[in-house]
């Protein structure tokens, strides 16, 4: 099969300005490389950030961006026979992929987290002309690249929440476990249910927690919580006093507060008034927070309570592949496929990252025409 010479993409010319539809050139490929025909690629939150210059990395423009990915691979080069876990793969397989890490870093060789390698590259946050975002017909899948083969049972959109949130989620949940993990009875307060939110809530679910609390300011959002087990929501826009949510919250756990509160919200004001909803000896798990931006806190509130504070970044390959299972072994629970929303034609991706920053979408995805 010719390799095609362009692609169409979605390119971010300029912080702040709408995306480009550009016909871009695919690159020579290495020794080694996949070209994916895309698939289905969903928007995250990062990416409306990212467009609009909020996140903390300001990476050089132009930028395909995309880094929630489901591609079938078009061209297999002969030294690629199979994904990480040894599963034969073919041109046609449906694949996910992680950012691609060195491998020779402290971070990789020592520490064994890749998610913090010191010369990783990513996708959906590198140049235009390297062809590595999902807002595009193809996308280039560098060799070296950790790939995982996504099972024929399960649907492209069920699939896709691990390329992010799930992954992420996934992380996290293993680092929460280091620290003692969610016990039988306990009450978890997740605060902010938008995709990495009900992941950490479809999590809790299947932990043996007794009460899962989502905490949102979106209806919608809330009521959809529900389906992936939330047993208690609470609207924060129905609360002008933080002190009266706080309360209310806290009866909901008896009267002692959550054992476990999980932050997804990415609110600065909400990162630390949860600090007032943990129990003696309570976990907080931070994993939506990505703003550069202080507030203040009270550290004593972490003293003494004994409170175990845990910080989550992303995901490596094996999150990929346990969230696939999760999503594999539980996709009759739960609809992890409606996690979708709306689906807009490549051309109309500026409309879904309007539509997610307004809360329109749950969770916006691209496909090809």
């Amino acid at each position: 099969m010719d390799i095609p010479k362009t692609s169409k993409a979605m390119v971010l010319t300029e912080f702040k300005k709408p995306l480009e539809l550009l016909d871009i050139a695919v690159p020579e490929l290495g020794p080694g490389d996949m070209l994916v025909k895309v698939d289905l690629a969903s928007v995250c939150g990062t990416d409306v950030h990212l467009a609009r210059d909020e996140l903390s990395m300001h990476p050089p423009t132009p930028i395909i961006m995309g880094h929630e990915t489901v591609g079938e691979i078009f061209y297999l080069p002969d030294s690629v026979t199979a994904d990480i876990t040894g599963a034969p793969v073919k041109v046609g397989d449906r694949i996910m992929w992680s950012h691609l890490f060195c491998g020779k870093c402290y971070s990789c060789k020592v520490l064994h987290e890749p998610v913090m390698c010191e010369r990783s590259r990513g996708y959906g946050f590198s140049g235009a002309a390297e062809l590595r975002g999902g807002y595009a017909e193809y996308e280039v899948v560098l060799a070296g690249t950790d790939f995982v083969r996504i099972p024929d049972e399960i649907t492209s959109e069920e699939a896709v929440g691990a390329c992010c949130a799930g992954r992420t989620c996934v992380n996290a949940f293993d680092g929460l476990a280091r620290c003692g993990g969610i016990r039988q009875g306990d009450s978890v307060v997740i605060t902010g249910v938008g995709p990495v939110g009900l992941f950490a809530t479809v999590l809790a679910a299947q932990s043996g927690a007794a009460k899962i609390i989502a905490v949102d300011v979106s209806p919608t959002r809330l009521e959809f919580s529900k389906k992936w087990g939330a047993t208690h929501t609470v609207n924060a826009a129905d609360y002008k006093d933080s002190a009266e949510k706080v309360k209310y919250i806290r009866d909901l756990c008896g009267g002692r507060g959550a054992e476990i509160v999980i932050e997804c919200s990415g609110s600065l004001a909400v990162f630390a008034e949860n600090l007032d909803m943990l129990a003696y000896y309570g976990k907080y798990l931070i994993v939506g927070q990505t703003s550069e931006s202080e507030i203040p806190i009270v550290p004593n509130k972490i003293q003494r309570k004994s409170a175990v504070v845990i910080g989550s970044h992303s995901g490596d390959i094996r999150h990929y592949i346990k969230c696939l299972k999760f999503v594999q072994a539980n996709k009759d629970k739960y609809p992890f496929g409606e996690i979708i929303s709306k689906k807009y034609k490549l051309a109309d991706a500026n409309q879904a990252l309007e539509d997610m920053r307004a809360g329109i979408a749950l969770k916006a995805a691209l496909v090809n025409d």
